[in-house]
């Protein structure tokens, strides 16, 4: 009987159903955000203060439909824009940026969060964005036409800023700055401290002066502390981990990938920096840089040497010369710089730069050893060590003749440093060097003067001057040690 119960009211369901309805034919939806924040998103309790990325530019309603302020710009007719006039407000800063016009935020573009909405002039923005990366170091290459920049940090990391135009009740201007390559870390430092100096609420130039030209001066200050309380471990425990992070650092850079290589480089500029590996680690890293081993000849107890093969050392220094004087690997073909950018060619010139900042760390290792070695006994003679830093310095640019086919060293830093309006972060890293090597040995100082570097190191202080502060303070240095002709006592 239930069979039956349940089939016939199956039969029933089947006779009660309708054929389905066609669906109709789908109409387009317009969707756009709104320009002008509503009333009721300004007093918005997310604390995101004149910032477009944030709630207070956002409505708070995402299907109302807002175009008429789009279509309005869009539909008249261009004027254009008189010549901008440098007000009192932007001071004396000689801005090197004059867009012509600012472009409207496209309806349908979103604006990244790292971006920052301004409600003063064109000409004081573009003087504070201009000034900041001049005291950020960074290399900008501008367009008046478009009113972006290309920006490029010493640690390789690729920007690109906007000036956008707003309109409606909030009339301004938003100073947006996209990553396109690079640490995600460091950008997040240059991104936060260009957009706060555009607004007006950094003075790069007070923090500089406070801390340093680093903006990591911060976290390296974290890093020194730890380092220094880190005193229970014995010398000879440091120098074999310090041998085995470089025999890695090594065995990266033998490898044929090319990130491999990159990682390789970018470890040694660790490993040479005394404020980030220690002072004991730093020299043993720049000994192998300049001189292919890490044997001290003047260490005080020889009894706590290591035994270990000198042969990836030797090929540690040879990769950082071949990079620097022939812009290659090994054997490998050189790049030059009329080729076409390839995807190669690209990465060889990172590699350039970080053998320019391997090398340049070095040499300032070995120079400063005494500032940074604060555990030294008093009673060590410093003109012991000054003549260690010199004859240290005088082997290596021997060594490096014979390594690197009869080219001089001083000879590439010198041409590498004329290249400062290109390439002003390599030529900064080169100024750095030719500086240690000036003031650590006179043959090297003369030598420069032949080869004509006061010339040179003039016209990259002017380029350091309008664009590089970095670049400026380091051409200054050599500057100084090359007009000092008489031998210190």
């Amino acid at each position: 009987m239930n069979r039956k119960n349940s089939k016939q009211q199956d039969g029933d369901d089947d006779q009660d159903r309708k054929p389905a309805a066609q669906p109709s034919a789908s109409q387009p939806e317009w969707r756009s955000v709104s320009m002008m924040p509503p009333a009721s998103a300004v007093g918005s309790s997310i604390p995101r203060p004149m910032s477009l990325g944030g709630a207070a530019f956002r409505s708070a309603n995402p299907d109302v439909i807002d175009k008429a302020s789009f279509f309005t710009a869009a539909t008249q007719p261009k004027l254009k824009a008189p010549p901008a006039t440098p007000t009192k407000g932007a001071g004396e800063i000689q801005s090197n940026w004059s867009p012509r016009q600012l472009r409207p935020v496209p309806a349908f573009y979103p604006l990244e969060r790292s971006s920052r909405f301004v409600e003063d002039d064109l000409t004081v923005v573009v003087s504070r964005v201009s000034e900041a990366n001049r005291l950020l170091s960074i290399h900008a290459i501008y367009c008046d036409e478009t009113a972006t920049a290309s920006l490029l940090t010493a640690e390789n990391v690729e920007m690109q800023l906007s000036l956008w135009k707003t309109s409606g009740k909030h009339d301004g201007i938003v100073v947006e700055i996209q990553r396109r390559n690079g640490d995600s870390l460091v950008f997040h430092r240059y991104s936060r401290a260009i957009l706060d100096a555009a607004v007006g609420e950094l003075d790069i130039y007070e923090h500089i002066e406070q801390n340093g030209a680093d903006l990591d001066v911060v976290y390296s200050k974290k890093v020194q502390r730890l380092l220094s309380l880190d005193t229970s471990e014995d010398g000879g425990s440091e120098t074999e981990n310090a041998i085995i992070a470089i025999e890695i650092a090594h065995g990266l850079l033998m490898k044929d990938r090319m990130d491999a290589r990159q990682l390789g480089l970018e470890s040694l500029c660790l490993l040479t920096d005394p404020k980030k590996t220690g002072i004991t680690t730093a020299l043993i890293a720049s000994r192998v840089v300049l001189l292919g081993t890490a044997q001290d000849a003047d260490s005080p107890s020889p009894e706590e040497g290591l035994m270990f093969d000198e042969t990836p050392f030797q090929e540690i220094r040879q990769t950082i010369l071949s990079l620097i004087q022939l812009r290659r690997i090994g054997e490998a073909d050189e790049f030059e710089a009329q080729e076409a950018e390839t995807d190669e060619e690209e990465h060889i010139t990172i590699l350039h730069n970080l053998a320019l900042a391997v090398l340049a760390n070095a040499l300032d290792a070995i120079e400063n050893e005494d500032n940074y070695d604060d555990s030294a006994p008093e009673d060590v003679p410093v003109r012991g060590r000054t003549e260690t830093c010199e004859s240290i310095s005088e082997r290596f640019l021997e060594d490096a003749k014979e390594i690197s086919e009869d080219r001089e060293i001083l000879k590439t830093l010198i041409s590498e440093l004329g290249k400062a309006n290109a390439k002003p972060h390599n030529a900064c890293l080169s100024a750095k060097c030719i500086g240690s090597l000036c003031r650590a040995s006179d043959k090297a100082r003369s030598r420069a003067k032949e080869l004509g570097a006061k010339t040179v190191v003039q016209t990259a202080l002017d380029v350091g001057t309008r664009t590089h502060l970095k670049l400026e303070k380091e051409c200054d240095k050599v500057l100084k040690t090359l007009n000092n002709t008489q031998n210190e006592n």
